[in-house]
């Protein structure tokens, strides 16, 4: 197996640096010089008049082209509604991708100047063949004071226990308390989105697209930004100024006007001073293991700031007219300088023959003026004094060529196809409007106009916004691992993005044209109304649906506070019932009050019937057993009167023979 040597950092910078002298867009290139041509061309400084005495008159068409493609683009994508979803990965997911969207395009709107971005990268990229945004997590900290008063020892190192608070200045009392101030710091990291002007940007030649081997962003920094992003100080000190490194002609060019606001020499401060850097992201072999891989790289005058491996370039372009394999395109508004020049040139001789026309030359004799001053002072009314009737003779002019008319309006229709920017959706043909021509006809004629901006439109939409928003996904998910409460559609929402799944399909939904997005607009009212009326439908089509229809059709047309005007169906009260009705439900509510309190009054009579009814069966029962036992007390009592009758008589019986005998004794026979 081949071994392979590790490469050292003289080595790193070296290849580093070759790699960028041959990229497409260091300074002296092609590219660098058509972009100074059309930003000369855009700010009107060209064509410059042949010579002193004719016309400045410049025609702005590459301005205009420019400038009326930008507005469209972004139009449509900065008008209120969201182009840019994460679509769910199933059912349970919808609530979740609704989050991430709203959360994403938080970042992009609110942390970040979405608008300003884009309308940079449209310019750079109508301008410069390419748009290019950095996305990038910085990394930023901000600190404030918190006064205190009063606390104890241990309120104190209760606070203090947070890392993210020290003392300031904090002073005991004689009664053992503490008061002050407390050093609080809050980490404030994000998202960041950069333009990055078009000759900061390097790559290699034979790029088909910014998955290539060498990338570069080269821009200047002082050395107080250096020192906050936390390089080296021992390498700070070693930098040069290295000026003849960095070419602002371009930079130049675009404040030309403006003045010069640099300051050089002794007035420049050292921690102001710039210098050079290099944030390179190369494929390389760096640690000899065989396998290159990606790599940031950061040099500063020839000496290494920073080197890391890294999973992806942080780099998103648009190119507004791409050429296959190949990652710039071609310049949109070069191709509108011949007509620029053209129109110009016409226009000049137009104006210039007008002022010949009406200041024209003359042919003096020699000798004929008084005065000759008098010509040359061309006064109004003015009295020029001859010596002879021919003394002046107005010398004779050409007439205007009358194609030079029909030749500019060649050039108009000409710009019209190369830019596929035509008056008509501008709205300046007024030939369009007449009684011959309905409004849909327009319509038709102006969307069918606009094909062209549609697919730069669509380009922007799929090769730029998609990926910028998949970029500011991946970075939150990786760089969040907090909690956050955020306003989101107007309610506050618990958010933690590293909790997301690593990935998600990003849709993008455009409608660019003449009324376009507000006829799709107007598909949802026309779908409510059906639903509505339709007696079978409108049983599937209950109040969640109602309020997610019309949320759609407010968003679709520029509507972003839904919530202001649109209550969620689960905050929804219940609507108050109808007087009449409310009077029947009174009615209804008396009578089952009524029918429950006969119910009640008939339970509780068969209640008590049940009652005596027990109560006579018992009394019946208790009488049967009294009778009873008077029957059997009557029975004993006639018992016990015989058992006492025959006793009685048993007595008496022996009472009689007892008298008998003493009758017998004492009977004088006895």
């Amino acid at each position: 197996m081949t071994e392979y040597k590790a490469l050292s950092d003289r080595e790193l910078i070296s290849m580093v640096m070759e790699h960028a002298r041959r990229s497409v867009g260091y300074y002296d290139t092609l590219l660098s010089k058509e972009r100074e041509e059309v930003l000369q061309f855009y700010n009107g400084e060209l064509p410059r008049p042949h010579h002193s005495g004719n016309s400045r008159y410049v025609s702005l068409d590459v301005y205009d082209a420019v400038e009326s493609l930008k507005a469209s683009l972004l139009e449509t994508f900065a008008a209120g509604t969201r182009t840019v979803k994460f679509a769910p990965e199933n059912a349970d997911d919808v609530q979740k991708a609704e989050v991430c969207t709203s959360y994403t395009d938080f970042v992009a709107h609110r942390q970040n100047n979405l608008f300003s971005i884009m309308q940079a990268a449209i310019q750079d990229g109508l301008t410069a063949r390419a748009g290019l945004v950095k996305v990038f997590w910085k990394t930023m900290q901000e600190s404030y004071l918190e006064p205190v008063q009063d606390l104890t020892e241990d309120e104190l190192d209760s606070l203090l226990v947070e890392d993210s608070v020290e003392i300031e200045e904090v002073e005991q009392d004689e009664l053992g308390l503490f008061s002050g101030d407390l050093r609080v710091y809050k980490d404030t990291s994000q998202v960041c989105l950069e333009n990055i002007a078009p000759e900061e940007f390097l790559i290699e030649p034979q790029a088909k697209s910014l998955d290539v081997t060498f990338c570069a962003h080269k821009t200047q920094l002082s050395l107080s930004d250096l020192r906050m992003m936390g390089y080296d100080e021992k390498i700070l000190s070693k930098l040069g100024t290295d000026e003849n490194d960095y070419n602002e002609h371009e930079k130049h060019l675009r404040h030309q006007g403006i003045g010069d606001t640099h300051i050089e020499g002794d007035e420049m401060q050292e921690q102001t001073r710039l210098i050079t850097v290099y944030e390179a992201y190369v494929k390389m072999d760096i640690e000899g293991t065989g396998i290159a891989e990606l790599w940031k790289v950061c040099i500063a005058g020839n000496r290494l700031l920073e080197k890391s491996r890294v999973n992806r370039r942080p780099f998103v372009a648009f190119v507004p007219l791409p050429i296959p394999h190949a990652f710039f395109g071609n310049n949109y508004a070069a191709k509108v300088i011949p007509i620029q020049n053209a129109r110009t040139v016409l226009t000049r001789s137009i104006l210039d023959h007008a002022v010949v026309t009406n200041n024209p030359r003359y042919a003096v004799t020699k000798g004929g003026l008084t005065n000759p001053r008098e010509l040359t002072d061309n006064r109004v009314g003015g009295i020029v004094n001859v010596t002879r009737p021919d003394a002046i003779l107005p010398i004779q002019q050409a007439p205007l060529n009358p194609f030079i008319f029909q030749t500019i309006q060649m050039l108009d229709e000409d710009k019209e196809e190369s830019t596929g920017v035509s008056r008509l959706s501008q709205g300046l043909n007024k030939d369009a409007v007449s009684k011959q021509n309905s409004a849909a006809m327009i319509e038709q004629l102006a969307t069918m106009s606009q094909q062209r901006q549609k697919i730069i439109a669509r380009n922007f939409a799929n090769t730029f916004m998609k990926d910028l928003f998949s970029e500011i996904y991946q970075l939150c998910v990786e760089n969040e691992p907090y909690e956050k409460i955020v306003e989101l559609a107007g309610e506050f929402v618990e958010v933690k993005p590293s909790e997301w799944a690593s990935k998600r399909d990003v849709s993008v939904e455009l409608h660019l044209g003449y009324g376009e997005q507000q006829r799709e607009a107007e598909k949802f009212l026309m779908l409510h109304q059906l639903m509505s009326q339709d007696p079978v439908l409108s049983q599937m089509y209950q109040m969640p649906n109602q309020h997610k229809l019309m949320t759609q059709y407010m968003e679709q047309n520029g509507i972003k506070n839904v919530t202001d005007y649109l209550t969620p169906p689960d905050q929804v009260p219940p609507p108050p019932p109808d007087p009449a009705q409310e009077m029947a439900l009174q009615a209804q509510a008396k009578q089952l009050e009524l029918q429950e309190r006969q119910t009640v009054v008939a339970e509780m009579k068969a209640q008590v019937d049940a009652q005596m009814a027990q109560m006579k069966q018992e009394l019946e029962q208790l009488k049967s057993q009294q009778n009873f036992a008077i029957q059997s007390d009557g029975m004993d009592l006639k018992e016990q009167q015989q058992v006492h009758k025959e006793m009685v008589d048993k007595a008496e019986l022996e009472i009689a023979k007892s008298a008998e005998d003493v009758r017998a004794i004492a009977s004088p026979t006895g």
